[in-house]
C-alpha cells in the first residue's frame, strides 16, 4: 500500500501573478477554501491471498500534518464487501496490532512513522477491511463495494495470468570502484497480445518488499509479441527516504534477493504509472501537474489485482 500522506493527498496548485514596472507594493491576503473531504481507498487482491483494503478521507494539503492526522483520517465502520462473480464476501475491520514485525516495518517506513524501541510497534494504530474467506485466483475478476454513513463506492478489477520471467542474472558495476556492487538484469518475451501490464518489487535480505523507487510498472506498449528481451530491474526502496544515488538500483556482493512480479490489468497499471510520475515530478518547478488515475466510483484511489510469482537469487561474494 501506498504512503496515505504523500500518495492520495490532492495537489492544489497556486499560481502568483507578480506585476512588473510597477513601482508600488501592495499586501494581498489569499483566503484559499477547504475542498470536501473525499473517501480514499487503496486496495488489492493478490493470488493466494485475501483481499485487502485500507479507507481513509483526504485532508486539507495546507493543514498541519502529524502522526495523529494519519490515525483520525481511517474511516470505521464501513461496510465492505468483494465479489468473486459467485458469491459477495462480507470484510471486517482490522487494526495493525495483529500485523508481524516485517509487515508493521514497511508501513512504518511507508507512512514516514518510527517503530517504537521497547515494543517495536508503530506509535499509531492503523486500520484496514479483510477476510480470509477469499483468496485471489488468477483470470476472476472482482467487485469491490463500499458503503459508508455519507456514500457509496464500487471499484472492479482482475487478477490477469502471469507471463513469467526467462532469467535474472547480474552485472557488475561499470566503474571499478565501485566493485562491491551489481546490477540486476531480467529477460522477458511479452505474449503476442496487447495489454499485458506487470508491477515489479525487490526484498534484499531480511527487508520488507519495496517496488521501484521511481517506476515500479511496465507494458507491453512497445514491446508486445517481440523476442527476448533484456532489461536491467533496479532495487526497490522506500519512498519516504532520499536514496543513495550512488548506490541507487544496485545489490550488493552477499545480498540475497526475491523478486516479486506481478501481473496486473490496465487501470491497475495506469493508476500506479500516473502516481509515480507525479512523484518524479514533485520539487520541478517546470514540471506540469499530473492527474492520478483511479478506478473507484464514489470516491479516489484503486482496487487492484495482482498475479505473483516469485525469483530468489543470492550475489555471489
Amino acid at each position: 500500500m501506498s504512503a496515505i500522506k504523500n500518495t492520495f493527498l490532492l495537489r492544489l496548485f497556486l499560481l502568483i501573478c507578480l506585476p512588473f514596472l510597477v513601482s508600488c507594493e501592495q499586501n494581498i491576503a489569499l483566503e484559499i477554501p477547504e475542498g470536501k473531504a473525499k473517501l480514499i481507498v487503496e486496495g488489492h487482491i493478490e493470488q493466494n491471498a485475501p483481499p485487502v483494503v485500507v479507507l481513509t478521507r483526504s485532508v486539507p494539503i495546507f493543514s498541519n500534518f502529524s502522526d495523529k492526522h494519519i490515525e483520525d483520517a481511517f474511516v470505521h465502520n464501513a461496510q465492505v464487501f468483494v465479489s468473486d462473480g459467485s458469491r459477495e464476501y462480507a470484510l471486517q475491520e482490522y487494526n495493525s496490532d495483529l500485523l508481524p514485525d516485517e509487515t508493521l516495518k514497511m508501513l512504518a517506513e511507508q507512512f514516514g512513522l518510527t517503530l517504537r524501541k521497547k515494543s517495536g510497534k508503530l506509535p499509531i494504530t492503523l486500520y484496514f477491511y479483510s477476510t480470509p474467506e477469499l483468496l485471489g485466483q488468477p483470470g476472476k475478476n472482482y467487485k469491490l463495494r463500499i458503503q459508508t454513513d455519507k456514500e457509496i463506492a464500487t471499484a472492479s478489477t482482475s487478477i490477469p495470468h502471469l507471463n513469467p520471467l526467462d532469467s535474472l542474472w547480474l552485472k557488475p558495476h561499470p566503474d571499478p570502484k565501485m566493485d562491491t556492487l551489481v546490477a540486476l538484469w531480467y529477460r522477458y518475451k511479452d505474449p503476442d497480445t496487447l495489454g499485458n501490464c506487470v508491477r515489479y518489487f525487490t526484498k534484499r535480505n531480511q527487508e520488507p518488499f519495496y517496488p521501484g523507487y521511481f517506476s515500479s510498472v511496465f507494458n507491453d506498449e512497445f514491446a508486445s509479441g517481440q523476442p527476448f528481451i533484456d532489461f536491467p530491474l533496479q532495487r526497490g526502496e522506500p519512498k519516504t527516504k532520499k536514496p543513495d544515488f550512488d548506490s541507487y538500483g544496485y545489490f550488493r556482493k552477499g545480498d540475497t534477493i526475491t523478486v516479486k512480479w506481478a501481473a496486473i490489468d490496465i487501470a491497475h497499471f495506469r493508476f500506479w504509472q500516473s502516481l509515480e510520475s507525479d512523484f518524479g515530478s514533485r520539487g520541478n518547478p517546470f514540471g506540469a501537474p499530473v492527474q492520478i488515475e483511479s478506478n473507484i466510483k464514489g470516491g479516489l484511489g484503486i482496487w487492484g489485482g495482482y498475479g505473483v510469482l516469485y525469483y530468489n537469487l543470492i550475489v555471489p561474494e
